[in-house]
């Protein structure tokens, strides 16, 4: 499950993808609720003309999760027993963040699978993080070790000395980079889109995607300096744009506060747009004989 997209897929024990199909998301809820279970139920079709067995149901959710519990309705508000009912042809189930999924991927298969302490960084709809070490992401006590992106950062304008604040997904995330775009040229286009026209036109769209690849670069030095990885590792939808990762890189390496930290490698996730759903397969196989 995405912000904009839902992909399935059965996977298996070696992470290969088999009949990928995705949907759009639609409204939150049982709208998305029902579509995700009709493209599951679509690709489960496939599995016996494939020679597979099916094992069980992994699914990555833009929420919060406890235990394999739904703790937030913030993008899709799906619950736990609707995802019971929906997925239950194909138990058992078993829920995680759809970081979590990608973070699990990379850890596995990307580069997290050759350091044994580094760090996933998600960069689309959400901006979210996860510490890898050997070969797992870390939850935390409650499941909500992740949450760079959103956690509220407070600092000292000493011109005015008056205390400022914010998030980095309420402004660079790519929802926030639409409509921070659209606030400035009445045009409404995607997040990527911005950054081409950053690229084409500069003015505006020069203006916020600059602005936000800045943000994402000190989030990614404040993660080096807290955790000290031997890696960062970026992916996410707008990890795809030209040049990004290059440049939020740059700016990490201008922020670190260590000199030493300053080596660290920013480097681009190497699942690409199938981590969440290898991911959410993953998260099933791993609790499964």
């Amino acid at each position: 499950m995405g912000g904009t997209k839902i992909a399935a897929a059965l996977v298996d024990r070696q992470g290969g993808v088999h009949s990928l199909q995705t949907v759009p998301t639609g409204t939150p809820g049982a709208d998305s609720l029902r579509r995700g279970a009709e493209v599951a139920a679509s690709v489960a079709a496939t599995a016996d003309s494939r020679g597979f067995r099916i094992l069980g149901t992994g699914i990555g959710i833009p929420e919060l999760v406890e235990d394999g519990r739904i703790t937030s309705d913030a993008v899709v508000a799906w619950t736990d027993a609707g995802v019971e009912e929906a997925f239950s042809a194909y138990p058992p189930i078993r829920v995680e963040t759809d970081i979590y999924a990608s973070a699990l991927a990379e850890a596995r298969l990307g580069g997290g699978a050759e350091e044994p302490v580094s760090v996933y960084v998600n960069l689309g709809t959400g901006i979210s993080h996860y510490l890898l070490i050997e070969g797992r992401p870390f939850q935390g006590q409650h499941g909500r070790a992740l949450m760079s992106g959103s956690t509220r950062m407070t600092v000292l304008d000493t011109e005015r000395n008056v205390l400022v604040g914010g998030c980095v997904e309420d402004v660079a995330s790519g929802r926030a980079i639409s409509e921070r775009y659209e606030r400035f040229s009445g045009v409404s286009v995607s997040a990527g889109e911005v950054f081409e026209r950053a690229v084409e036109r500069g003015g505006a769209a020069r203006l916020v995607a600059d602005q936000s690849i800045e943000l994402w670069g000190h989030m990614v030095a404040n993660l080096i300096d807290i955790l000290d990885p031997g890696l960062v590792i970026v992916g996410g939808g707008l990890a795809n744009v030209p040049g990004l990762i290059e440049r939020v890189g740059d700016v990490a390496r201008r922020a670190v506060w260590s000199d030493r930290a300053r080596e660290t490698p920013v480097v681009a996730a190497t699942c690409g747009p199938l981590a969440g759903v290898i991911g959410a397969g993953l998260t099933l196989l791993d609790r499964v004989s």
